[in-house]
């Protein structure tokens, strides 16, 4: 944890205390949020989530032994991974799932309809906002859900999130501040991520073709041209019973054509 907490007063100096004066403080914390959230995914696998600001509220599930909350002068620093699964209280009947890229709205009529039930009884309490507001979208439309509220903060979630929607809304109670931001999102991971980078695999993948072409053009070159092999050569003769006895050139051939095919693909997307 202090690694963590040392990069994240590092990160902090850099992009929020000694940051451009033509920024605004917001606009700083985005930019350190964002340089934050780059550190966790490369350290530590994909997908994090960083909240960044003032007197907020917020409301998520998180996988075990990733979530963590800092204080930086007056900023207040989360970082969390969503888990994979959330079990659903008893009560909590779902009566309806919202799928990736489908329409927000009844989201937002959720948000509009909860907060009209129950803004009279917040007292301006960014966090008991929070909570009832990730209850309802629980309740209404699965697992798993992040909420966050304040006047003052900065997300930076994870990429693939889905059901995204800010509102920005008066909350009773509330004083010195006409709005509340409302940010909520559903995420959820099923592995703790992993740390393969798959462009940079897919772009070495015709190199790695290509030195198996060599190598095995040279082995089987040797072994199956041979004209008195060695019996007690276990290794060469498991060789040439597998490969010798087919056309084992042809073969190669065709590892040497995958590995140029996979070369022009690359560097066309490149």
């Amino acid at each position: 944890r202090k690694p963590i907490k040392d990069a994240i007063d590092l990160l902090y100096k850099r992009h929020v205390v000694k940051g451009s004066d033509k920024k605004g403080k917001n606009t700083r914390r985005g930019d350190f949020a964002k340089a934050l959230k780059i550190c966790l995914d490369e350290s530590f696998g994909p997908h994090w989530h960083v909240l960044v600001g003032e007197k907020l509220g917020f409301a998520c599930k998180k996988r075990n032994q990733t979530m963590a909350v800092f204080k930086l002068e007056e900023s207040m620093v989360v970082i969390w991974q969503s888990p994979g699964i959330e079990e659903l209280e008893p009560a909590a009947a779902v009566a309806a799932q919202v799928e990736e890229g489908s329409d927000v709205a009844p989201v937002v009529d959720a948000l509009r309809d909860e907060l009209a039930r129950c803004a009279a009884s917040l007292g301006g309490d960014t966090q008991v906002l929070a909570a009832a507001v990730r209850k309802r979208l629980t309740a209404d439309f699965g697992t798993i859900w992040h909420v966050a509220a304040g006047n003052d903060f900065v997300l930076e979630a994870a990429e693939n999130r889905r059901n995204h929607v800010l509102l920005s809304l008066p909350l009773p109670g509330n004083k010195g501040h006409s709005h509340t931001r409302l940010v909520c999102f559903q995420h959820e991971q099923f592995k703790g991520g992993s740390n393969i980078d798959w462009p940079r695999l897919l772009k070495s993948l015709p190199y790695l073709l290509l030195a198996i072409f060599c190598f095995g053009y040279m082995t089987l070159n040797t072994v199956c041209k041979e004209e008195n092999p060695d019996p007690s050569q276990k290794l060469r003769q498991r060789i040439r019973s597998t490969f010798c006895d087919t056309d084992w050139e042809g073969n190669m051939q065709y590892v040497a054509a995958a590995a140029l095919v996979c070369f022009f693909l690359t560097r066309r997307a490149g």
